[in-house]
Formats: structure tokens, sequence, C-alpha cells
């Protein structure tokens, strides 16, 4: 009632005129508004400084964050049109075909394809989603584009004419992503729980809709739903980033002074009714290796004062390696691969608590008897304080990583608003999380997780599977300082930057590693390594070493690459000296447990029993191994499941010595340090670890793999084909690397959606769902490949024009204004991918490891800008001479369906 009596007198006190400026509640102020835009503006909401949250007449909400510290902007357009919202078009998915017709498609002030010339030229990052209750429309880029960005957002929400072809090309798309769907185990497993947990609520269909009912949407259908939920007061839009927020209002209001609303019905959501009885469904799917399950409590919205408690409660039993559940039934158990909580409360209907557990086929559903047993000691007893703190303080740190990047920023005010009414409601959230006591867990815990009412859901493989599966027991900032870089004697190289825009500190150490340096017959030992990193040491075991960090909501990660191993850790700026001492005990002292290996070889078992789940993941594995000879590359980074059943500790312990050397390490620490502090103090901790002999190996050349064209194939299970084009390419330290990326975002838009391939194969035709390219860099190794997944009817035809393409690019030099626009794709994706400190230290530490030197990223953008279109063209004939194709056959394939003729009820008159 206080918050909402300040709102009001604020609202009020914001009429008074230009200069007023009210205080409404503590760091929020109502600021005033330029007399011209004040006709304009319904109200204006308290903020905080740096903000400009205001209603226009029309009733379009627009929230503006000022970030002069960053060089990029986000925008991002929430509309209220979800699944839930369809009415007599339920099931269908209309609301993401909508979706998918109107982002980047043609409206009253541009076409289709002038859309796509406009976002090529800003660069960035665009896409749109749909969920149940909202349609998200963004584009991020360089803050000097943000009026570009915003037309073109506004033009697609508020003037779309849904053009009869661009709907028509879209059906066939989304017909082969419903496909693609059905071949992912866990996409299947969120469906049947839904299914299971709703009996009446909308939220049981499946945003996407089902596909015999999909395919009966018509044009009219579309036109009919945009008008009746495409209206500016369903309509919140949030900019974020280095921005004059009175610049964006201006522009806002005149950009939209004609889009008005209109009368329209209003279709009210089915309440959910209340569970009484357990409901359970399993199936079975070809590509599962391992049963996934899904165990939901029926819970409560996101309004409800419980939910705190209860998302509490959710990091308490299931919420990281620490936590209850994982502690019994991965490391005493061994019974579950993984096993997590989490508590979904959507603001629309009353959510789930869920347990989610991923396990061998003869664990399910035993594992459901432990759940019970854990469950009850919270109903029983008082959480001690020292744990309850843990999982406050990791709700708390994870709020503050989540406002490193000022998309997140703008994803947080405009999902805060949109849900609750409350831009600021993440900030709120934190708060109500702080006062939780034990006895309000204790109380959700008896209140809402009630074993007799619960819903079960899993996704099994077929029972011949199952069968062969193994064994297995708010001051604005100051200006951030620029990084430095210094050698202690035994060779480990220190990069120091500080920056305290935000209290807290992360820390990367790369080494050289990972495939590039495994033995020969020994193929994961470098995964298995550097997942073991946190086993223990001679002072810490591993529920020390993660309770360190975990109880202070940090993070951290150890992860094995193509060429690096790496460990990374991010804490509140409070936590770092623990943090560091850890980092330096792990790489120093790391001892390897038997009982913890054999742990975790069965995981690595596990994991490599399901690795052909992933098409991707198939296809490129199909490719390597026939383009690789003798480099390690062509191996898998979990290796074989013979060779890691023959590991031992003392081959890690080898290859740890070997491996883990700080000859061969860079060490970055970046975020709100005092520099010389901590340049002292990693001295201490790291200057006495010894460096061992490095013993490198000599890789042969394999960049030019491919001298003659070749075809290989493998047939599957899966419903659909998969394609790999593959051609030489490039070593890592290679000069013409920038060239590579340059002819990659012109053919494949630089990781976003776009270039030539995806617009002969989604744009001009409907062929494909997804479609992209990369290039790999490996230590004198590499390839450059497109990859798509495809109908079998349209295998051959995709990959004609995949070549077709790639042949294209050697005869014809690309125009002047195409390769500027890639140019500048590639620019600013790598500004949106630095935005955050933690992207910025992991990048310095990676690239001054592999010799590139650890301010490559700035040489690399002036690569870019030098590259020419007969560099380009030179670069196509050299590489796209021969082409190696990995295709993977479907032994069942499924096509989409066709669009069924009208029954005579369906024909209208004309």
């Amino acid at each position: 009632m206080i918050c909402r009596l300040l709102f009001g007198i604020c609202v009020a006190l914001s009429l008074l005129g230009p200069g007023v400026v009210t205080r409404c509640a503590a760091a929020q102020i109502c600021p005033s508004l330029p007399p011209p835009l004040q006709p304009s503006v319904q109200r204006i909401l308290s903020s905080k400084p740096g903000d400009l949250f205001v209603v226009l007449k029309n009733g379009l909400t627009l929230l503006m964050s000022q970030k002069p510290n960053y060089d990029v902007v986000s925008a991002q357009v929430f509309v209220r049109a979800g699944s839930i919202y369809e009415g007599k078009y339920l099931k269908s998915g209309l609301s993401h075909y909508l979706e998918h017709v109107v982002s980047g498609g043609t409206t009253r002030s541009f076409t289709e394809d002038q859309a796509k010339e406009r976002l090529k030229k800003i660069g960035g990052n665009s896409n749109a989603y749909t969920s149940h209750d909202r349609t998200v429309y963004y584009i991020n880029t360089s803050a000097e584009h943000w009026k570009e960005a915003l037309d073109l957002l506004l033009a697609y929400v508020s003037e779309c004419t849904l053009e009869p072809s661009e709907v028509a090309r879209e059906k066939p798309v989304i017909q082969q992503e419903i496909k693609m769907g059905e071949s992912n185990p866990s996409n299947e497993l969120w469906k049947l729980f839904l299914r299971t947990a709703y009996q009446v609520s909308p939220v049981r269909n499946p945003v996407i809709g089902y596909e015999e009912v999909f395919v009966r949407l018509d044009r009219q259908a579309l036109l009919d739903y945009y008008a009746q939920r495409y209206q500016p007061e369903n309509i919140v839009v949030v900019v974020a980033g280095n921005i004059s927020p009175e610049a964006v209002l201006s522009f806002v209001v005149d950009k939209t002074k004609d889009f008005l609303g209109t009368a329209g019905e209003f279709d009210a959501v089915p309440v959910e009714p209340a569970q009484s009885t357990t409901r359970r469904q399993e199936k079975e799917i070809p590509v599962a290796r391992l049963t996934q399950a899904m165990v939901g409590f029926p819970s409560v919205d996101l309004n409800h004062q419980d939910m705190y408690a209860l998302d509490v409660l959710s990091l308490l039993l299931g919420g990281g390696e620490t936590c209850r559940l994982h502690c019994r039934l991965k490391d005493m158990e061994n019974k579950v691969l993984s096993v997590s909580a989490s508590n979904w409360t959507p603001s629309y209907t009353k959510g789930q608590f869920i347990v989610s557990f991923t396990l061998p086929p003869d664990e399910w559903p035993g594992v459901l008897s432990q759940l019970g047993e854990e469950i009850e000691v919270f109903k029983r007893d008082l959480v001690p304080m020292k744990e309850l703190e843990k999982a406050k303080k990791t709700a708390m740190a994870s709020h503050v990583f989540s406002n490193e990047t000022v998309s997140s920023i703008a994803a947080s005010l405009g999902s805060s608003y949109f849900s609750t009414g409350d831009p600021y409601y993440d900030d709120t959230y934190v708060e109500e999380i702080r006062r939780l006591t034990p006895e309000d867990i204790r109380s959700a815990a008896q209140r809402y997780l009630i074993m007799d009412r619960i819903n079960v859901a899993a996704t099994k493989p077929l029972s011949r599977q199952a069968a062969a599966t193994p064994d297995t027991t708010t001051c604005p900032p100051r200006e951030a300082s620029p990084a430095h870089m210094s050698k202690l004697d035994n060779g480990l190289k220190v990069l120091l930057k500080r920056d305290d825009s935000l209290p807290m500190v992360t820390m990367h150490l790369y080494g050289l590693g990972g495939l590039m340096l495994e033995d020969g017959d020994k193929p994961g030992i470098a995964s298995l390594t550097s997942a073991l990193m946190t086993s223990g040491t001679l002072t810490r075991t591993r529920q020390q070493i993660l309770q360190s960090i975990e109880d202070v909501g940090g993070s951290i990660e150890t992860q094995s690459e193509n060429n690096t191993y790496h460990v990374s850790i991010k804490v509140l700026k409070e936590d770092f000296h623990t943090a560091l001492d850890i980092l330096a005990d792990m790489v120093r002292n790391a001892q390897y447990p038997e009982e913890e290996i054999e742990k975790k070889r069965q995981d690595t078992l596990l994991a490599i029993q399901r690795m052909d789940e992933s098409w991707q993941a198939e296809i490129v594995r199909l490719f390597k191994q026939d383009y690789f000879q003798k480099s390690p590359y062509r191996n898998d980074r979990l290796g074989t499941r013979e060779s890691v059943e023959s590991i031992s500790r003392d081959d890690l312990l080898r290859f740890h010595r070997r491996v883990v050397n700080p000859g061969q390490a860079v060490l970055a620490v970046y975020g709100d340090i005092d520099a010389e502090k901590t340049s002292e103090r990693i001295r201490q901790l790291f200057g006495t670890w010894e460096p061992g002999e490095v013993k490198n190996p000599e890789l042969p050349d394999e960049t030019t793999q491919i001298s003659s064209n070749r075809v290989v194939e493998k047939k599957n299970e899966k419903g659909s084909a998969a394609l790999f084009v593959g051609t030489n390419g490039f070593a890592i330290r290679n000069s013409r690397r920038a060239t590579l990326d340059v002819l990659d975002a012109v053919l494949s838009g630089a990781g976003n959606p776009g270039g030539r391939i995806f617009e002969a194969l989604r744009g001009k035709q409907d062929l494909v769902y997804v479609v992209g390219a990369f290039p790999f860099y490996g230590n004198n190794a590499g390839y450059f490949g497109v990859i798509t997944q495809t109908t079998m009817a349209n295998l051959d035809k995709v990959q004609g024009i995949i070549l077709d393409n790639l042949r294209l690019l050697a005869r014809e030099s690309v125009p002047a204004d195409e390769l500027e626009k890639a140019k500048s794709q590639i620019v600013t994706a790598h500004r949106l991918h630095m935005e955050s400190l933690d992207a910025q230290a992991g990048s310095a530490a990676i690239n001054e490891v592999l010799g590139l030197g650890w301010q490559y990223d700035k040489e690399y953008l002036k690569e870019v800008e030098a590259v020419g279109p007969a560099d380009v063209r030179n670069l196509a004939k050299e590489l796209f001479a021969h082409t190696l194709i990995a295709r993977t056959i479907p032994e069942r394939p499924v096509e989409v369906l066709s669009v069924p003729p009208p029954s005579k009820s369906d024909v209208r008159a004309q």
C-alpha cells in the first residue's frame, strides 16, 4: 500500500510542470520533461538517476536506461501476445507464426529486403522469441545506431503488412522447426511435463503449436491476431545503453504518433483448478540415450509472497554441486548424471516447483524415494542459518552478475515491468530474499512440497537401448582503468584491470592444453583432468572448494577446450581473496582422489553414450573424423569409452604436471580490485608455482586435407537429414583469419541469421529451419564448414545451393556495399561479445596464451576493416576448390505435413 501511495503522489506531482523534481522513495525520483514532450505523455513512472520511464498517451510504455560507460545499445520491444492469448486459434502456435513474419518483415515504411539491408548496415544482434505470454523483438547494436534500431522495431510491431509471400514462406520453416524439436529429448520432456501438470490452462500447449493445427492457419488469422494483440497498451519498449533518454523519448513519440489503440475483444485465460492427485506420463524417444525426468509440485505465481521462500528452497534442494540432492544422489550414491531444482513461477498462472534428473534408465523411478526423504527433512527441521545464508548470497550474486551487459539490463527492466508493473522488481526481489528466515523455508516446504500430488514426466530411450546402458552407481561508476600485464619469475603472465562499475571480480586462468596436447592413446584425458581440478587438494576436499565459492554466491568452472584448459571463478568483491587462494591451491596442489575419479569416469561414460542425441555434434564429428588424419582434433573432447575406462590416477597426475604449467599460462583478474595489492597477493600465491618441463608435440599441418571432392554418410534414428559442407581452412595464428571471418559473415551473417546462404535457403525458399557456417582454428589445423538440417526430400537441393554459393564467392568479387555490411556485422558482434568484464578477461587471457597477444581484440578489428573484395575472392578460390561433405541420413525420414484442403465450412464466399 505504501508503494502504491508513493507512486500515486509521484504521478500527481510530475504534472506540476517543468523544473519540478520530487523524491518519491530512496534513490528514486520523478523527473520532469521538456514542455514539447509533456502533451504526448500520459504519466511518468518513478525511476533512478539515469533512467526515464513513461507511459505515452496512446498507452505504450517506454523504459529508458542511460549507461554512458557502454558503447553499445539494446532496444527491446515486449508485446503481450503469447500462446495463452490465442483464443479460437489455441494450440496453433499463432503467436510464434506471427513473430516469424513480423520480425524483419515488410511494413508500410519499408520492404523486407530494405529491412535486411538496414540491419546489415548497423550490424549487431537482431532476433525475436515467443513464449506463453509475450513476443519479444530486439536489436543489440552500436550506440550510434539506436535510432535505426528503434525505427525498425517500432515499424515491425505497429505497421507490418504481413505480405502473402512472406506468410507462405515461413509456414514450412516452422514445420521444420517443429520436427527438429521432436528429435530433442529435453524439448519433448518439457512439452510432456506441461501437458501433465496443466489440464485446463493453455500453458499445457506448446508455444510453437501442434503441426496438424498449425498447418490450417492462413494469412487472415495472422491479420486478425496482429490487429487484436499488437495494440500500444500491450507493448513495452525498452532502450538501454549510451543514449540520451530525452532524445529517445522524442523519437518514439514522433514515430508512434499515429499508432493508436482500437476496440477489441479480451479472451480471459482459463484458471487451472487445484490439483489433488499425482499425475504421471512417460515417453520413449529413439534418439534418447539416458532418461530425463521432471517432478513438479504445484506452487504459486510470480506475485505470491511464498514465491521467495520457494525460490530459495529450490537452491537449497537442487542449486549447484553443494546442494542436498546433488550431495546425496550424485556424490554419495552416484545414481544420477545430474540433478537440479527450480521454481517456475510465471505471472499468468500458478507455477511449478520442479526437480529435474538426468540418469541411467535403471535408476528411474527409484530416485523418487530419495527425493521424498530429502523433502521430509525440510518439512521437519529448520534449515541451518549458514546454509540459508549461502542460498541468499547465491540469489543476490546472481542478480549482480546478470547486470553486466546492456542487453541483460534492458531484459530485466522490460520483463520486470511486463510481469509485475515494477521495472525494478529484480531489486525488490533481492530485498525480499534477504528477509527470509528458516521458518519461512520450512513453512513453504510443508505447504507446497507434497509427494501425493506431484506431476511426473520422463523421456526414456527405447527399451532395446535401455538394456545396453552401462552400470553406474547505484552511483555512476568511475571510468574503468586499462588492463596491464606483468610476468612472474616462473613465467606466469598476469593481467589486471580495475573496474568498479559492479561490486564483483572475475578471474580466468588459461593455459595451453585441451585436445591439442592429448596423448594419442589417451583421448579424453584433457577433459577428465580439467573436470577433476576441483576434486580436491592437499588441504581442501572437493566439497570444501565448491562450498567456499557457492556459499558466497560465486561460480567456479573448469573446462578443457580444443587448444587450452581453463579455470574461471566469479565472486562478489568481498570474497575475492578467498577465491584467489582457492584458485592457486587448485592449480598447484590438485590431488585427483580415486573416489572422485570414479564418479567423474561414470559421468563421462554416460555423456559419451548420449553424444549423438545432438544432430549438430553428430554431423561435425562425422566430418572431423574423415578430415583429420593424425591431428588430435579428430577426437571427441570426451574421448572414447575404452580410453576413459583405462585412464588411471597416475595418468591424470602426469598430465596435470605436464600441462598445468605457469610457463604456458595467463591469469586475468578483472573487476573491483586494488591493482597494486592484488598484484602482490598473486605474487605470494603463485610465485612459488614451479614450472615444469615444456614438451609440446609437433603437430603435422592439417589445414589442406581436401584435394578432391568426397562424401561421407551415416544413417541414424533422427527424423531429418543433417548436412556439413567442409573445406580447407587456417591455423589459429594465420594472418588471414580476419579475411576468413569476413567471408563467413558474407555467407552466414557472422553468427546471426543472415548472409547469402541463409537468404538462399530461408529467405527466398523454405528449405531449412537452421543454417550456419563457421571456421575452426587449431594448432597447425583448421577447416571451414557450412552446417544445416533439412528433410530428405530437400537434402540434395540444399547441398547444391550451398555449393553454388561457395563457387560464386570464388568466381565473383563481393560488391563493396555487401562487404562493408559484413565487416560492420563482425565489428558490432565483437563489441557486443566484449561488453562484459567476464568476456574481456577471458578473451585477453586466451589470446595471450595462444600467441596472438592479449590486446589482439583491438588489432583484430583493424584487420577486419582492412579486408577488401579481392582478399575475399582470392581466399574463396584457395579454400573452396574442393569439398568434403558429411551427411547423416534418417532411417525413418519424416517430412512436413502438407496443408490440407479446406472443408466446405471453411470456404468463404468471395
